[in-house]
């Protein structure tokens, strides 16, 4: 190895410094900004690592360095937010001040820094360039599948990313997917989760790539409050959730000199390829002792439960990656490998992007301690720990109350008692209607949460059986406080803050906690039932377990996304060209008057990526939205499902006290022919908006 003196350290820190300054001042190339923006991120990644990780394995330190990079960031960005305003100094505070605590700390450890291993050129010789084959193979299908991807993105409506590219897409991806995983079977090396990350890339990149004007709700929403801040360098009404998700997007932008739309887009997708297989693998690697084969093939199984959550960011989908991080990574905590400290670095980081899960890992830290320190005292023995389980199995429905009463909920609408039912059970169904694997994959999603309980039991079956549970017992209890969690919420517990059918988003966010916590039993049931194959090199056993991954694989990538096909009819609309060209109408035509706008939930944030959040009139936002107790977004379900009447016009503008209101019908809607019949007899007058697409109804009081 190459080991570099301190004032070859520091050296090097200050000129990569003072590019990056350079250019974020005034070159402002984001070719040059992410090289050398990457290169800082690897460098102080590795530095953190020797430092605070010297024990753990190298491939993994570099990660745990990352994550305490983005942790520090999170915290700087949320600490000025709250304290003053974010601004470039924040950003410069927090690039100069990452190497200089590595060096005061470096000095202080006396710690050695080594960089690039000896050359090996055994790589070239014949035997290995051979061997290569199925790892270049999947990197070229993945770069083929990308400009695939980017030629057929699409401004217009898209009902599913699958109406995009035709059959030929899945066969490349297929065969990309039987290069991948015969690779990490056939070629036992650490490097293999290079390929891997690449193609968790490719998977969770989809949505951005295909929708270029952006996909989904709440990513706009977000996007307009990140617009607002670096604006104004804060944002009214003040935020007090989600800053940690936004510094780390102001810091992506700024280091590497890309649009901060794009820095937004990017930032989950490319965090998933990077953390999600690094922290399962080397979890289970080391701390379960697996096989490379079973370690890397478990990577693949994981998808079972989809990853729709990492397709686009937002603060609680980046809060989910963080607590998977924490799950992954508890074997490697519970061994001591890695530090309880790094628990509580990810716990209060992801406090700063979305408490209700950041809370839980808090206090799961918590019990760490607990479990660590029991036994010294009669303090942690009596009473700190009996109260950190308390605090543990209520802290979910405490926050939530606590938070729908600073909304403005009262108690008595807060509270109730609902013993049945406790859980949505969804029914057994069987399909035999077109084509074999359509109906396949259509089965396997709807009983996935009977197959993916099964299995769980079958693992707990295993643990028990081989008595592993000194390895699984503290993320049992975890998984059984958030069932506690669960149970408390939907039986004290009712949503008013929500439109109707999203009263159960935020139960439906625990319940995901829960898949979350207990991935790693599911895993080591497919471990069981699969290890046997797997040490046998019988030919046609590994083919078998070739086409259970890659049918894995495929399933979770098919239902990550929006899903139009014979079974399924997605209802989840995106922002198109016409959207955009319909609250450019409107306001040219309101021509400053105060006007309210009844229409779907994408026209709304196609308002706010335009204008912001522009105007409120008594609480209710300007563009009718499912937000808040009393909103408008009721009047638009009146108008656009029922009856699109001047009355219920009247209705909408008296609760914002303004005269003038815009009605607009998307041609998708099923409804569309009918409300736009009856709009035309009520309404003042109609606009069409590229020819038909949207058609905009005036009313005037």
């Amino acid at each position: 190895m190459i080991n570099f003196s301190r004032k070859q350290h520091i050296s090097s820190q200050i000129i990569l410094l003072l590019i990056i300054l350079a250019n974020a001042y005034w070159w402002q190339s984001s070719i040059i900004g992410t090289i050398f923006g990457v290169f800082y991120l690897w460098l102080n990644s590795k530095k953190i690592s020797d430092i605070y990780a010297e024990n753990i394995h190298k491939g993994l330190r570099n990660i745990i360095g990352l994550i305490y990079i983005f942790a520090y960031t999170a915290i700087v960005y949320t600490l000025f937010y709250h304290i003053y305003e974010i601004n470039t100094w924040t950003f410069l505070l927090v690039l100069v001040s990452i190497p200089l605590i590595i060096e005061i700390s470096s000095y202080h450890f006396r710690t050695k820094h080594y960089f690039f291993n000896d050359a090996n050129l055994n790589y070239i010789k014949p035997s290995k360039i051979r061997r290569s084959f199925l790892p270049v193979a999947n990197l070229i299908l993945n770069i083929l599948l990308f400009i695939v991807l980017f030629k057929k993105s699409s401004v217009g409506i898209i009902r599913s990313p699958w109406e995009l590219v035709s059959y030929k897409f899945w066969l490349v991806f297929l065969l990309s997917n039987i290069f991948l995983i015969a690779s990490l079977v056939d070629k036992k090396s650490y490097k293999n989760i290079l390929l891997v990350s690449v193609h968790w890339l490719l998977i969770s990149s989809i949505a951005i790539i295909l929708y270029p004007l952006g996909y989904g709700y709440d990513s706009f929403i977000h996007q307009a409050a990140l617009k607002t801040i670096a604006e104004t360098g804060t944002i009214q009404p003040r935020l007090f959730f989600y800053i940690g998700q936004y510094g780390l997007t102001f810091f992506t932008q700024n280091i590497l000199q890309i649009n901060l739309v794009t820095a937004n887009k990017i930032l989950l997708p490319f965090l998933f390829a990077i953390l999600w297989p690094r922290a399962l693998f080397y979890g289970l690697r080391y701390g379960f002792a697996w096989t490379l084969q079973n370690s890397y093939l478990a990577i693949i199984w994981s998808t079972f439960i989809g990853f729709s959550f990492a397709i686009m960011t937002t603060p609680q989908s980046l809060s989910y990656l963080l607590a998977a991080v924490f799950i992954f990574l508890l074997p490697e905590i519970n061994r001591r490998r890695i530090s309880i400290f790094f628990g509580l670095i990810i716990s209060v980081m992801t406090i700063t992007i979305h408490p209700l899960v950041g809370v839980p890992l808090l206090l799961f830290t918590a019990l760490l301690a607990v479990w660590r320190n029991q036994g010294k005292s009669i303090l942690w023995t009596r009473i700190i720990k009996p109260l950190i389980y308390f605090l543990n199995i209520i802290i979910l429905p405490s926050l939530f109350a606590i938070y729908q009463r600073l909304s403005g909920i009262a108690w008595s609408d807060i509270f109730h008692f609902k013993l049945w039912p406790l859980f949505k059970v969804p029914g057994i169904t069987w399909l035999s209607t077109y084509s074999f694997p359509l109906d396949m994959f259509h089965n396997l999603e709807q009983n996935k949460m009977w197959i993916y309980a099964l299995i769980i039991l079958f693992g707990l079956y295993f643990i028990f059986r081989g008595n592993k549970l000194l390895f699984f017992k503290r993320l049992i209890i975890f998984s059984a406080i958030l069932i506690a969690n669960y149970l408390l919420t939907t039986i004290f517990l009712s949503f008013n803050l929500q439109i109707d059918y999203q009263k159960n988003d935020y139960i439906n966010r625990i319940s995901y906690l829960i898949i979350l916590f207990l991935l790693p039993i599911f895993l080591t049931a497919l471990y069981f039932l699969f290890n046997a194959t797997l040490k046998n090199n019988h030919k046609f056993r590994k083919i078998f377990i070739l086409i259970i991954s890659v049918l894995i694989i495929s399933f979770g990538t098919y239902f990550s996304y929006p899903i139009y096909d014979k079974h399924a009819n997605s209802k989840s609309f995106n922002v198109t060209a016409s959207d955009l060209k319909t609250v450019e109408l409107i306001e040219q035509d309101a021509n400053n008057e105060d006007y309210i706008v009844l229409a779907n939930q994408m026209i709304g944030v196609a308002a706010i990526d335009t204008y912001g959040f522009a105007h409120y009139y008594n609480d209710n936002f300007y563009y009718s939205m499912p937000l808040g107790a009393n909103n408008i977004y009721q009047n638009y379900l009146s108008m656009i499902e029922n009856n699109a009447s001047r009355d219920e016009a009247i209705i909408a503008m008296d609760k914002a006290n303004v005269d003038k209101l815009y009605f607009v019908v998307n041609n998708y809607w099923h409804s569309a022919k009918q409300a736009i019949s009856q709009a035309e007899s009520s309404a003042d007058s109609k606009i069409l908006v590229d020819n038909g697409v949207n058609t905009i109804f005036v009313y005037n009081r």
